[in-house]
């Protein structure tokens, strides 16, 4: 599975981006929203896994590009941040392809969570 990983954590973004490579996806590092619209232009993803709150071009703002101005709008989106409060978790607008994970949730989970995404994709594409 190809997964967009955006964070401004540079610490987060790396062990993330090790623990999903050692899980055999093919995984693309953005530091900001900016970063990963720019990806988009030339790669498609399978999946998006970002922060919330970044500088530049925030996880909000960055979500609502890709469902309004991307081929990615039907792209499962995973909102993770480390507030994990009522206002961040109203960010799921469609909780057919919109998901959010605390920065604190245990790894296996978020993997699992993930394979589930990818075992989903393939059954519907045969």
């Amino acid at each position: 599975m190809k997964i967009l990983l955006v964070d401004d954590e540079r610490g987060f973004l790396n062990v993330m981006g090790d623990v999903l490579k050692l899980n055999g996806h093919d995984v693309l590092l953005a530091e900001n929203g900016k970063q990963a619209r720019e990806s988009l232009e030339f790669e498609k993803v399978d999946l998006i896994v970002s922060d919330v709150f970044m500088p530049t071009l925030d996880g909000v703002r960055f979500h609502d590009y890709v469902r309004e101005f991307t081929d990615a709008q039907d792209v499962p989106f995973i909102f993770m941040s480390g507030y994990d409060d009522e206002h961040t978790r109203n960010l799921v607008i469609d909780p057919e392809i919109d998901f959010f994970f605390s920065k604190t949730t245990p790894i296996d989970k978020i993997l699992s969570f993930i394979d589930s995404l990818r075992t989903a994709k393939q059954s519907k594409t045969g």
